[in-house]
């Protein structure tokens, strides 16, 4: 199996599964997610707010969430 970076939980209704059967599933998962999961489908979906302003420009979303931690009085918000 494939090491992606997210944590996903499956719920099959089938009684009998086989590890291949799984992983196959994961990958179609995994095909549909990335189709979507992009930096610019981010920068749409959120804003950063600071103390004085928000701002949804792409570059200075990418810059924050790019840090290992938000600077202080930074905050992500979804738009959803």
């Amino acid at each position: 199996m494939n090491d992606y970076s997210r944590d996903i939980i499956f719920l099959l209704k089938e009684n009998e599964c086989t590890p291949e059967y799984i992983d196959q599933e994961v990958q179609f998962v995994h095909k549909v997610i990335a189709c979507v999961d992009t930096d610019e489908n981010f920068c749409i979906a959120h804003e950063l707010v600071s103390r004085s302003r928000i701002t949804s420009k792409k570059r200075k979303i990418l810059r924050a969430i790019n840090r290992p931690q938000l600077k202080a009085f930074h905050f992500l918000i979804n738009k959803n």
